[in-house]
């Protein structure tokens, strides 16, 4: 084991002890072996047992019995003896049979009074069943393929050495006498073994019994409280263990333990599968403290304590102060020797809003000497600090979704992989293959021993590597709309869509970029503008499209084709912002042309993965996807017509209505009947054809008069994108695949952010930028997403699936420039170049002109 000492403040890593080994474990001793039911041989059998770099080979035995072998292994839980019985032949040596025998079974079930037997199926290697006395332990061997039926067993005599661990005072008097604990039996048993077995012996030195420690027996935990252990260095000297605080210490303590220190068991479930184990108090901890213990443990505190300038000046020229708070933040339970200290009571009231009332049930009063105190009734009791400390509340958006919680048990969900080793081994075989034998072995003997076996292997190095794996691998199960989507993207590219080599550059204003768009976009030919790479540059700019350029072309471009001012598009209600086809787009000229453009736009913006900044009504999309309407998509374009067919729908057609297949409609003043159907107009609606009637009646209501205009932007779409391939989404997923969404999650954000340059996580400047963020409205958010990716859209999968120049790129921030300058923005990589303002408010006021003024393009 090893100590960690960190800064109780910023966390860092401020000094390391050097290891030092605190526990060491026994040896397994093979006394005898009896093969059953193999016929006598005159050449006689032999066996041989390995287990790493441990040999042995018995002599011959015509009765295949060996007796006094004494055989010693390390008593490695996470190995296994090999044993094999072989015949002696004069054409050579034949294999009878063989076993693998799992050492941790061996150790858990034998004891110096007790031995197991196992009786095992045709098929299982071993199963135990226990029995008392001093019975050996039996194993089915495993047969080479024979003609006949093969029915042998091998009886295993063995135990394990030392049969118990020293006591304490054991231990010291060996101390005391300059002799290094050692266990009589094991000696004398390795002077005893047979000179033929010994040469044959494999050991070590680094196996031998370990003479730097010794666990402590029931005698020990008599004398100490509970959750207390007493161990020897490996200079002789005796340290304490505290399981419960998980410390070490060199005095002993006191006789009387608290009652409700856990048990060593479960202090120790969450250290056994984690490679650094990190005290942090819980929620439900923390309000046992007192407000400003509470205060002083909030995750931000570094953050508050830079934003206050008054308390961090008094915070850098007291070096007092600063060991207090180190204190408090790393042992809470010091804050009652430090709490009326009066540089830390300055310290804390510089945080207090004086502002707010007081919290139910306390007082202010003047003492004596000009000295404020604050009375807590309920409590009654009297403190200098004022109780009107800032609490940590969780910030979030308004349009976040609720975060998921995961399951957790009493032990942080570490005992969870009891129940997940099988997971752990197939994630192991795909990304540590190499590894995976031996992993998989210490698993099988986890799954089998449960949290005693988990116990044993807590500092394996090979299983904290498989955890970690289990760690990192995000077990986010893909919908079936994620699965679509790639599927799309990955049939668009095997069939060579936007792979080149060819280049297609399109050069354009931003003063005239509708006329633009049409004039060039139009003019290349479909099979081109299926293949081809796209690139955009806008004139008089100078800059390189690794993905900026082209987002922003749609996002802007969209903005203009698709609103209701350009006379080709109507928004579907008053009350409504989504848009489609407007019957009097006929009257644009050369309609049907640019309706050939908006399909041509939107097959492109799915070929290049940009999203658009346009919303169209749920219809519109089943139209572009041709596929069946429903009365619903009626509500929100014409709520007095969908009403009539809910209507006839939810009630029996009778003669009275006279309902035929065709529809009335209003052209130029004049009143014109359409029939559904070849001569509808003499099919009366019945209750058998009332579903085929409501279904042409959808479609009619909406194709009514954009017939023309809707075949055009079929046209342009299926000229750049192929239908079959659309057919994967439905409306809903296909209207995600093309607008994303506008919902920002600022946590979702947060968590799939980067930083370069010098800023981290807890920086206290990208600390004021989110603190910035959050404080914005949703417009300024997604001004801030335009300016930075070039589309103020998010992926339906949200920032994780943020793309850049050659695949997925998060969001980055980077340190740059002076503290003058403005924020800059890489659109091509989703990086934001933040400089290091002195304070939030200039951040604040910088980023608000970056996000409002800027909008040109420049190389540098």
């Amino acid at each position: 084991m090893f100590v960690k000492y960190y800064d109780g403040l910023t966390g860092s890593l401020r000094a390391s002890s050097p290891p030092m080994l605190v526990y060491s474990k026994g040896r397994l001793l093979i006394e005898a072996l009896q093969c059953s039911n193999l016929q006598q041989k005159e050449t006689g059998y032999y066996a041989k047992l390995r287990c790493g770099k441990h040999n042995y080979r018995t002599g011959l035995s015509a009765d295949a019995v060996w007796t006094d072998l004494n055989y010693i292994f390390p008593a490695d839980l996470s190995n296994e003896i090999q044993v094999i019985v072989k015949e002696r032949c004069w054409s050579g040596d034949k294999v009878t049979g063989e076993i693998n025998v799992p050492i941790a079974d061996v150790v858990v079930q034998t004891k110096s009074d007790l031995a197991f037997v196992l009786r095992p199926s045709a098929t299982s290697s071993s199963s135990a069943a226990a029995a008392s006395g001093n019975n050996p332990i039996t194993f089915s061997l495993r047969a080479s393929p024979r003609p006949t039926q093969f029915d042998s067993r091998i009886l295993i005599r063995c135990r394990v050495v030392p049969a118990h661990s020293e006591t304490y005072d054991e231990t010291m008097h060996s101390l005391r006498g300059g002799q290094p604990p050692r266990t009589t039996f094991l000696a004398t048993m390795e002077e005893e073994a047979p000179a033929r077995d010994r040469d044959a012996m494999s050991i070590s030195s680094d196996d031998r019994p370990s003479t730097s420690s010794s666990s402590s027996s029931s005698s020990v935990s008599a004398k100490l409280p509970p959750g207390w252990e007493a161990r020897v260095d490996r200079h002789g000297r005796v340290f304490y263990l505290d399981h419960a605080n998980k410390r070490t210490t060199w005095e002993p303590p006191s006789p009387t333990g608290d009652a409700d220190v856990p048990s060593v068991l479960e202090s120790l479930k969450y250290s056994c599968a984690r490679r650094t184990v990190v005290s942090k108090p819980s929620a439900a901890s923390l309000d046992a403290y007192p407000l400003p213990v509470q205060f002083l443990l909030r995750t931000d505190f570094i953050t508050l304590l830079q934003s206050n300038q008054a308390a961090l000046k008094i915070y850098n020229n007291s070096v007092c102060l600063k060991h207090m708070l180190h204190r408090i933040r790393h042992d809470p339970t010091k804050f009652e020797q430090f709490e009326k200290n009066s540089e830390l009571v300055t310290f804390l009231n510089l945080f207090a809003d004086v502002t707010q009332p007081l919290p139910a049930g306390w007082q202010i009063a003047q003492h004596s000497q000009n000295r404020v105190l604050y009375i807590d009734h309920d409590s009654k009791k009297i403190s200098l600090i004022d109780p009107r400390l800032p609490g940590e509340v969780k910030r979030r958006a308004r349009s976040a979704p609720p975060a998921r919680r995961r399951h957790m048990d009493l032990n942080g969900n570490i005992m969870d992989i009891l129940t997940r080793t099988e997971e752990i081994k197939e994630l192991v075989s795909k990304r540590l293959p190499e590894l995976a034998p031996k992993i998989c072995k210490k698993l099988q003997i986890i799954s089998k021993m449960g949290e005693p076996g988990l116990l044993r292997f807590a500092n394996d190095i090979d299983l904290i590597t498989a955890i970690s794996v289990l760690e990192c691998e995000h077990q986010t199960v893909t919908s079936d709309f994620e699965d679509k989507l790639n599927y799309f993207y990955s049939s668009l590219q095997k069939s060579g869509y936007g792979q080149g080599p060819e280049k297609i550059r399109f050069r354009l204003r931003r003063s005239n970029l509708l006329n633009d768009a049409y004039e060039k976009m139009l003019a290349v030919s479909p099979v081109y503008l299926r293949r081809c790479i796209m690139t955009v540059a806008f004139d008089e700019e100078d800059g390189l499209d690794y993905g900026g350029p082209s987002r922003e072309l749609f996002f802007l471009l969209s903005r203009e084709l698709f609103n209701p001012q350009c006379g080709l598009f109507e928004y579907s209600a008053n009350d409504s912002y989504t848009v489609q086809i407007s019957p009097m787009s006929k009257f644009v000229d050369n309609f049907v042309r640019w309706f050939e453009l908006a399909g041509r736009v939107l097959g492109l913006a799915l070929i290049h993965r940009c999203l658009i900044d346009t919303f169209f009504t749920r219809a519109f999309y089943k139209f572009l996807l041709q596929a069946p309407f429903s009365i619903s998509d009626l509500q929100s374009m014409d709520a007095q017509f969908y009403q009539s067919l809910l209507w006839v729908k939810e009630h029996p057609v009778s003669p009275e209505l006279d309902l035929t297949f065709s529809a009335t409609q209003d052209v130029d003043g004049e009143v014109e009947e359409k029939e559904l159907v070849s001569n509808g107009r003499n099919i009366a609606v019945t209750e058998e054809n009332k579903n085929e009637f409501l279904s042409l009646m959808v479609r009619w209501r909406i194709e009514r008069g954009v017939e023309e205009q809707g075949k055009a932007l079929l046209r342009g779409l299926y000229q750049v994108v192929d239908k079959e391939y659309l057919q994967v989404f439905d409306a809903e997923q296909l209207e995600l695949v093309l607008a994303g969404t506008v919902e920002i999650d600022i946590e979702d954000w947060q968590t799939h952010t980067e930083y370069k340059g010098g800023y981290h996580e807890h920086h206290v400047v990208v600390a004021w930028f989110w603190s910035t963020v959050y404080a914005m409205s949703n417009a300024d958010r997604l001004k801030l997403l335009q300016f930075v990716t070039g589309t103020s859209s998010i992926p339906c999968e949200g920032f994780k699936a943020l793309r850049g120049s050659n695949g997925p790129r998060k969001f980055t921030i980077e340190k740059w420039g002076a503290e003058n300058a403005l924020p800059r923005a890489h659109t091509c990589f989703n990086r934001l170049d933040l400089p290091c303002y002195p304070t939030s408010q200039v951040l604040a006021a910088k980023l608000s002109t970056a996000i409002n003024e800027s909008s040109s393009y420049a190389i540098e």
